[in-house]
């Protein structure tokens, strides 16, 4: 991992070598490995793991110029109120333990418009549109999104939001939630502050909830570190995912990421009063560039 960090910020320096401030397009690539363990207890009869790898890759580019000076790299699009479109495209493998591996592909498209402009009087209104198409194995999952907001002050964000999750020959739902996001500017640095909550309506089931707390702060306008924690809960079920990472911004053009996920869902009861338990992991390590 750590030849890997080292590989990735010297191909920055060599890809920086003449720095700019502002930037209109940003591009990124990404790895994550991760791993998941279940094993039952009471009495102990299964104790197995199986591992992930994913692949990423993205583009976005920028209806305008982005400033670089209101604050850290890491939120310059943020607190430049910048409009963008956004594609991704991830690959992931899944290492089944004694069976066949299933692999699986995910299509994104993101959109945001910011209204700015002297006079207008819908200034710092925003809209988000999304479509993501995903393929594990032979099924497929489409997503369409939409969210409404504001720019409540020039470094708060409300934004309430809408998305209707489709799956091929399974029905669908929709869910509804609000994303709030501040940004604390200090002398150097500053501390970016996130919440969400929303309810997803599935038909025949209770609905389930999810809600989530995060913050980066940012030691100066190059280094950023990250924690979040979400929680979804469905009539009593509930699944923690807790998140941390490191942002390193080597050049204002070019940034690295170390990343570190946790999920734990709760136990689930068997027959004879045995337990399953289960948990993921992952490590992931990604790199941008913009110019």
């Amino acid at each position: 991992m750590f030849k890997k960090t080292a590989l990735v910020a010297g191909i920055g320096l060599a890809l920086s070598v003449t720095a700019q401030a502002d930037y209109r397009w940003e591009v990124d690539a990404g790895y994550a490995a991760g791993s998941f363990d279940f094993e039952t207890k009471n009495p102990k009869t299964i104790d197995d793991d199986t591992d992930t790898d994913i692949f990423s890759v993205g583009g976005t580019y920028f209806l305008e110029n982005v400033d670089t000076s209101k604050g850290p790299l890491g939120e310059a699009a943020f607190l430049d109120h910048a409009s963008h479109i956004s594609l991704g495209f991830t690959d992931g493998e899944v290492d089944i333990s004694g069976g066949d591996d299933e692999d699986g592909q995910t299509y994104s498209v993101d959109t945001r418009y910011v209204a700015e402009g002297p006079g207008w009087k819908l200034s710092g209104w925003l809209v988000d549109v999304g479509f993501e198409r995903l393929e594990p194995g032979d099924r497929e999952v489409d997503v369409w999104s939409l969210g409404i907001g504001k720019y409540v002050t020039p470094n708060t964000t409300l934004v309430l939001g809408y998305q209707n999750v489709n799956i091929n020959n399974g029905g669908d739902a929709d869910r509804w939630g609000a994303d709030l996001e501040h940004f604390f500017a200090f002398s150097n640095g500053g501390l970016k502050a996130r919440a969400h909550g929303g309810k997803t309506v599935v038909s025949g089931i209770d609905d389930p909830t999810t809600w989530g707390l995060g913050a980066t702060w940012y030691l100066n306008n190059n280094w950023g570190i990250g924690a979040d924690y979400d929680q979804k809960d469905r009539n009593g079920f509930e699944t923690d995912e807790a998140s941390f990472n490191v942002e390193w911004f080597v050049t204002e053009n070019f940034a690295v990421d170390l990343s570190y996920k946790y999920i734990q869902p709760d136990d689930i009861d068997l027959q004879g009063g045995q337990k399953l338990e289960t948990e993921y992991d992952q490590i992931g390590i990604s790199a941008l560039y913009r110019f």
